[in-house]
């Protein structure tokens, strides 16, 4: 390498780790708000009465401008069968077709009270006025994030007799 060189690959040097750091920290702020975890679990079979269901995403929410909704969907599915959690889902995705996003509820919904827990905005609680009946539920989502991004979601749970 020549001592005229030097200066040019030292640029390009610069040029590159400069980019790295700004692709570095803007990462996070190209990231949406995505379900984490929830209790009950997607797809889970609990045994225990249910009154209340969390969802804790991976940032905070604006709950005023975004909807929850819980459905039950009224079918039979074996739950020991090999495509039962792909009856489910296929269940749950015309309810979710139909009613996320929009003001229209249908038939089947369960009334909740949403709230964040303890100022997290990033945890969601749907509150039921009653433990949920032995059956199929799903819990749909279409929400606001901080970073101002809506994105929509739902998961599918089953309550055993």
């Amino acid at each position: 390498m020549t001592a005229g060189t030097t200066p040019f690959y030292s640029r390009v040097r610069r040029a590159v780790t400069a980019l790295l750091v700004v692709a570095l920290a803007a990462g996070p702020a190209f990231a949406h708000a995505h379900l984490d975890s929830s209790t009950p679990d997607a797809g889970a079979v609990v045994s225990d009465s249910v009154t209340v269901v969390e969802l804790r995403f991976s940032e905070g929410l604006e709950v005023a401008f975004s909807t929850f909704k819980a459905y039950r969907l009224d079918a039979e599915v074996d739950l020991t069968a090999d495509n039962a959690a792909a009856r489910l889902n296929a269940l749950a995705a015309v309810v979710v077709s139909r009613h996320n996003g929009t003001a229209e509820d249908g038939d089947g919904k369960i009334d909740a009270v949403v709230e964040n827990l303890d100022g997290d905005k990033s945890v969601v609680t749907l509150t039921f006025a009653e433990p949920l009946a032995p059956g199929h539920y799903v819990v749909m989502w279409r929400v606001l994030s901080v970073d101002t991004h809506v994105v929509d979601g739902h998961i599918v749970f089953s309550v055993a007799e």
